[in-house]
């Protein structure tokens, strides 16, 4: 069978994903045109308010400039001119020029009061020998009191030439009418020599002109925070033209941004014009220039038109066109309300038009119609994390608890006793009958446990003194598969330490370990009460040195599993995945007779190479699968059939491929080539032995030839952790059949990224009510055409199997794709009273985005099924523009889908599969006929594996005919049914995944 494959389009249109960006340059405020002039023409002045639109990408500025021919209309607006402003809907602050709604007294902005007395300075470089006449005959120009104040005016400060003549700067006037008194040092030029600094005892603080600090003392000669100088520095031409002090806000022509937002509850949105320069693409907010044109050089998005009219979906924030009645991610309706969440059917426009069937050619066949949508449901979206920082959150949300049953405890002045997993036989099994272990069965804490070694004895109880892989001990219970995969954690002391938060003695007895059990990371909250033996010793697994981690992990997964029998018989792949949750890989040694897929055992050697260099973790399956053992022969040789081992090393010696191997019992070591005491060590030089330390090794550690490796294990699991990777783990659960919504997962990638996907089925183990299902996890893209097919081309897949987790890598390229988790083993199986849950696990080289619950209309699995068939499948010409694919081998069952290319012609199919052996069929039988229209596609029929413990057989027999009008299936039918297109008849429960669907 050919193996992963990618096929599709980089070009693939998106929809679904939830995004917003701002509509930032609009005119509403200007309704009469870009810009609006307001005259007033009297027999005496004149005035002039011209007020002009400034486009920029950022929003809409505007600016006013006033001609003036008389200084008391600068200074003071009349009442006829207030009342022209009112009129308006909007009214332009004097000092920054933003637009202020009419109901606002105070600019926004800066504060500034709608009408405020202002002088205006004419431009110096025009004509510098005009004055500026007197402002007002009541108010003082320069200390903006009452005239004839004792500060200047009242004591003759001010001499006459230096009244009629102009500020030099616009900051020589302290201006605070409405803004509040503002200390600024009054320019040299004004004062005379006497009062160029205050009187003692009259001391003032000054404003810095620069930071605006208003608290310098008036010794200071450079302020405080900013350091600069108290003198003003020579002033631009733009502040020497100014017609107010200096803004404490740093405003230019870009900095004040006006944007028009419509009202929240108003569904129509206006997009950006044209004459942005950057735009936000709504799918994966990449900013865009205007270099790119309209299309995101991200993701390949379409900017939406200008011209068109769009609404804000509520629920996902997605912007649609306004003639969408429903939102294209989530599918909720266009007048949806969150807090209600009333409408429980909305109708689309395809409905709304009268369209009600796809498939006309079928009336036997219940299907969906566009217009029936789901009931509504949560939509979330979520960022990959980075595993170290997840694992750091979690351990400290388990400390705080952990601390309040520490405090509860010491309270009480009792110890912790578990109450879920309490010290009872329940704990140890759940049928009595299989005499699993001896009555007489004391439960200990560590300071009433007796260890068998003398030495031991006056050692004290510690939770781990430097774990070491010779320190676990198998104990009664048949769980190797899992000290296997502790052994090789054991090599690296961070992995150990990561598991068993608690890393010190409890006196209390509360522990707690992270576990990743089904894919989802769980921290096992327990007592350190232990199963012994009536001498006291332990029943179970121990370590060396009187340590605890061993046999506190291993009652943590007893009681994940519900008891310690059931934690009995597994692969070292399922404790590699429990005890680190990275993604795992099976490299298979043996060739599988339901497998097409040949063994190179080159590529194997170089695959342990790369995991050995990047240290993975590794273990391997002896005499296991479906290996045909002879338990005497592996004796022989030093190994056990069903047994699983660790793999510590991979080195190529002068020429000799070596592996070394580790069995968790301790002994039982290998007696074959390169053994302890083999003469192949001879072969090979001094230093190469001692660089392998090939003698003096313990019981339980050997090195063997990687031929030997081929010959004696059925396979090699590999567990890739990253600690630098990124994490997301998403839970779900399976549709019953076809009547439940199918829903999927949407997957953003933005830069190329490396990602490893992982499916596992909740409950897979200890439940006895879960029956393994036949997992298969398809990413594809996008699909180009929604309206007629749900998704793109098939990018990768996992293998379809029975069993607890499977999982798939791929390098993706930028874009966006659907991630479609299947089983159809349980549709007719009537032990299956709830929707099987499982958790899907994304760990990606660089961030992801991740949006689940996505529904993608109803006949999603169909289209993934077709796709999955004709690209992986065999494909079989029954004959001319009538071709068969079927996926058998490998694949827990089959997949059998026909496709119809002719113009005018219906095929008329027969399947006929009733010889086959432990095999279900999402058709309820073994045995269907339908009738395939010109251009249309079908699944005939998806076959599972029930009962794994068993094997299974497969036969089909196809037949085939064409007719050159619609018509029934006559004789292939049972007489009530022979003007049937399919039977049996395909009902609601099946319609999602065997109506026949059109070729795209």
């Amino acid at each position: 069978m050919s193996t992963d494959a990618s096929c599709g389009s980089d070009n693939c249109s998106t929809s679904g994903v939830a995004g917003t960006f701002s509509n930032t340059n609009q005119k509403d405020h200007m309704p009469n045109g870009v810009s609006n002039h307001i005259g007033r023409d009297q027999s005496t002045n004149s005035m002039k308010v011209d007020v002009s639109s400034n486009e920029k990408a950022s929003g809409s500025r505007s600016s006013i400039s006033v001609d003036e021919s008389d200084a008391d209309n600068a200074i003071g607006v009349d009442s006829s001119d207030v009342k022209g402003r009112k009129q308006l809907s909007e009214w332009a602050c004097q000092r920054c020029t933003l637009l202020n709604s009419n109901s606002h007294h105070r600019c926004d902005v800066c504060g500034s009061p709608r009408h405020v007395r202002l002088p205006t300075l004419s431009n110096l470089e025009s004509d510098c020998s005009k004055t500026l006449p007197e402002a007002s005959s009541d108010i003082c120009f320069y200390c903006n009191k009452a005239k004839g104040c004792e500060s200047c005016c009242g004591a003759g400060n001010i001499k006459e030439n230096d009244r009629n003549s102009k500020p030099q700067t616009a900051a020589s006037a302290d201006i605070s009418n409405d803004f509040g008194k503002r200390d600024s040092p009054k320019d040299s030029s004004m004062l005379t020599k006497e009062d160029s600094f205050p009187p003692p005892g009259n001391e003032v603080e000054w404003t810095c002109s620069v930071c605006t600090f208003q608290c310098n003392p008036h010794w200071e000669t450079e302020c405080q925070v900013c350091r600069k100088s108290k003198i003003n520095p020579k002033k631009s031409k733009t502040e020497q033209n100014r017609v107010s002090p200096p803004s404490p806000i740093d405003i230019n022509k870009d900095s004040v941004t006006y944007v028009h937002r419509p009202n929240k509850d108003s569904l129509i949105q206006h997009p950006p014009q044209n004459a942005t320069t950057q735009w936000d693409c709504r799918k994966c907010t990449f900013k865009n220039t205007a270099e790119n044109g309209w299309k995101c050089a991200m993701c390949d998005e379409l900017h939406p038109q200008p011209d068109v009219q769009i609404w804000q979906c509520v629920t996902c924030t997605l912007h649609n066109t306004l003639g969408d009645l429903v939102c294209k991610a989530c599918k909720t309706a266009k007048n949806h309300i969150l807090p209600e969440r009333a409408p429980k059917e909305t109708v689309n426009a395809a409905a709304a038009a009268g369209t009600s069937k796809k498939h006309s050619v079928s009336d036997n066949v219940e299907v969906f119609t566009d217009g029936e949508l789901p009931s509504s449901f949560e939509f979330h979206r979520q960022e990959s994390s980075l595993i170290e920082e997840i694992r750091i959150i979690e351990e400290r949300e388990a400390n705080d608890l952990c601390q309040q049953i520490i405090h509860h405890c010491k309270a009480n002045k009792e110890p912790f006793v578990d109450d879920q997993f309490p010290p009872a036989q329940k704990s140890l099994f759940r049928n009595p009958d299989t005499g699993f272990i001896e009555k007489s069965i004391q439960w200990l804490r560590p300071h009433e446990i007796v260890t068998n070694l003398f030495e031991e004895r006056r050692l004290p109880w510690v939770v781990y003194r430097t774990p070491m892989p010779e320190d676990i001990k198998q104990g009664i219970l048949g769980n190797c598969w899992f000290l296997s995969a502790l052994a090789v954690l054991a090599e690296r002391r961070e992995l150990v330490e990561h598991i068993v938060l608690t890393n010190k003695i409890c006196p209390e007895g509360v522990y707690q370990v992270r576990l990743c059990k089904d894919g989802l990371w769980r921290t096992v909250l327990i007592d350190d009460l232990l199963p012994c033996h009536p001498n006291r010793t332990l029943v179970f697994s121990k370590a060396m040195r009187k340590q605890l981690w061993v046999p506190l992990i291993e009652k943590a997964m007893a009681k994940l599993a519900g008891c310690y029998k059931a934690s009995e018989a597994g692969k070292c792949i399922e404790g590699l995945s429990v005890l680190t949750g990275a993604p795992c890989e099976s490299i298979s040694l043996q060739k599988n007779g339901s497998r097409e897929e040949d063994i190179f055992p080159d590529l194997i050697w170089a695959k342990l190479l790369s995991s050995r260099d990047q240290k993975f973790l590794m273990g391997a399956s002896c005499g296991g699968g479906n290996m045909v053992t002879d338990d005497e022969e592996f004796h022989k040789v030093g190994l056990r059939t069903k047994h699983a081992y660790s793999i510590l090393d991979v080195q190529d010696l002068e020429g000799n491929k070596l592996i070394q191997l580790r069995n968790p019992w301790g002994c039982f070591s290998w007696k074959g080539n390169w053994s302890d005491e083999s003469p192949s060590w001879e072969t090979v030089s001094a230093d190469g032995r001692q660089k392998l330390m090939a003698m003096g090794e313990e019981q339980g550690i050997f090195w063997m030839d990687f031929s030997d490796l081929m010959r004696y294990f059925d396979c090699v699991d590999v567990c890739k952790v990253r600690p630098d990777w990124q994490e997301t783990r998403i839970k779900g659960a399976f549709p019953r059949n076809g009547a439940d919504q199918p829903k999927v997962i949407s997957l953003t990638v933005f830069t190329t990224t490396q990602i490893e996907l992982g499916l596992f089925q909740e409950g897979s183990r200890g439940d006895y009510s879960r029956y393994p299902l036949d997992l298969c996890i398809v990413v594809l893209h996008e699909s180009l055409d929604p309206d007629r097919v749900s998704v793109g081309k098939i990018v990768t897949h996992s293998q379809r199997q029975l069993r607890g987790f499977v999982g798939c890598d791929h390098m993706f390229s930028p874009g966006q794709y659907i991630l479609v988790p299947m089983a159809f083993s349980h549709w007719n199986d009537s032990r299956e009273s709830a929707p099987p849950s499982y958790v899907v696990s994304i760990h990606s080289s660089k961030k992801v985005m991740v949006e689940d619950n996505l529904y993608k209309g109803p006949y999603i699995l169909a289209d993934t099924l077709i796709q999955l068939a004709v690209v992986k499948g065999t494909k079989e010409e029954l004959r001319r523009g009538v071709n068969a694919y079927t996926l058998m081998n490998g694949w827990a069952g089959s997949i059998i889908v026909v496709e119809n290319l002719l113009p005018n012609s219906w095929a008329h199919v027969q399947c006929n599969c009733v010889n086959s052996v432990n095999i279900v069929s999402t058709r309820g039988t073994l045995e269907a006929a339908d009738v395939i229209p010109p251009h249309h596609r079908q699944v005939i029929m998806v076959l599972s594996h029930l009962e794994r413990s068993q094997a299974y057989h497969l036969s089909r027999q196809l037949i085939h005919r064409l007719t050159s009008y619609p018509c029934g299936l006559g004789e292939w039918a049972p007489p009530p049914f022979g003007s049937a297109f399919h039977y049996p008849e395909i009902s609601r429960d099946a319609a999602p995944v065997h109506t026949p669907r059109f070729y795209v």
